[in-house]
């Protein structure tokens, strides 16, 4: 009877709760990753507008695997072991043009890696693209590679005048100075500003991460300016006086100093009536790109330097060695 009553009244106290600790339960396990265990993320957009590309394939050669994006743009590749340190990768989807790519692997893992898709539609142009970032227009046969700079690129201005012997006037300083101050990030999506702009009345040497700019005059010479395409360090040289006649008094052409930037920062003549054009009569006031021009220049600054035609990327991380910068004379 005693052990009977012992039981009911452990039974009460188990139903009706007590000061006395309960016994939790066993907590869920957490599977351990298995060792050497790796994980890449991240999203495919339309580098137009930035919306996110759903369905797309992503076919990773070097890891033998296949992933598709989510409605949301996201994949996710995963693996164990020691994977290469670039993991080739070739991304398709409807109404793209097809990106070969890599993406860099980390022990610990990355996120929020992005590929951007060029679309195969307006306001888009494969034929502009060619020429403005390619070097189509004079050189459809034989297509360059993307080449552009990796950083702000810092300016110095020779004020020698010599057609005058003196030095620029201030306000023609100044015009070339804001001239290049637009230029610079509209050529670069924003992703780059012009950084230091120094002058003075006499030639530096070449610096890296510097362009240089410099007048000359040759009036019976028939070129506007010249300009060496995407090299670092830069060479920019303006005609002075050649191509302003249609300016009255002014003697630099703030579209001519544009134009010649435009070059600098790695991009072609075009045949198009944009500021790249070769034949264009240069405006006396204009300093702004087209909305074509500036959409494509985007979209040649979202890839890196070797970038080749249609749109694959070099094989390393490094950016190529393409030797000796060109140089384009422009005859307007």
């Amino acid at each position: 009877m005693r052990s009977l009553l012992c039981v009911l009244v452990l039974v009460c106290l188990s139903a009706c709760g007590s000061s006395s600790p309960a016994v939790s339960a066993t907590p869920p396990t957490t599977p351990t990753p298995s060792p050497g265990s790796w994980s890449i993320n991240g999203s495919v957009v339309d580098v137009v507008t930035g919306a996110p590309v759903s369905g797309a394939t992503l076919n990773f050669v070097t890891a033998s695997r296949t992933e598709t994006s989510t409605n949301s743009g996201t994949w996710t590749l995963s693996g164990t072991g020691t994977p290469v340190a670039r993991q080739a990768v070739t991304i398709t989807a409807p109404g793209y043009e097809t990106y070969e790519t890599g993406v860099r692997w980390d022990q610990a893992g990355r996120q929020n890696v992005q590929f951007k898709l060029i679309p195969d539609r307006p306001p888009f142009s494969l034929a502009f693209f060619r020429e403005f970032a390619r070097d189509g227009y004079e050189r459809p046969a034989a297509l360059r590679a993307i080449a552009r700079w990796q950083s702000n690129p810092n300016f110095y201005i020779n004020t020698f005048n010599p057609k005058t012997g003196l030095p620029l006037e201030p306000a023609e300083l100044n015009l070339v100075t804001q001239a290049i101050r637009s230029a610079v990030p509209q050529l670069t999506g924003g992703q780059f500003s012009a950084g230091t702009i120094e002058s003075g009345n006499g030639p530096v040497a070449p610096r890296q991460d510097f362009i240089n700019v410099k007048f000359v005059y040759e009036p019976m010479a028939d070129y506007c300016g010249q300009a060496f395409v995407a090299a670092n360090p830069g060479d920019i040289t303006i005609n002075y006086d050649r191509c302003a006649s249609v300016c009255g008094s002014l003697k630099v052409t703030p579209e001519t100093v544009i134009h010649e930037v435009g070059h600098a920062m790695g991009f072609w003549h075009t045949a198009s009536s944009g500021v790249m054009s070769p034949n264009r009569v240069r405006s006396c006031s204009n300093t702004n790109f087209s909305a074509q021009e500036q959409l494509h220049a985007s979209i040649a600054y979202s890839r890196p330097p070797g970038n080749v035609d249609l749109d694959r990327d070099p094989a390393t991380f490094s950016s190529l060695d393409a030797g000796a910068a060109p140089l384009v004379v422009c005859r307007r």
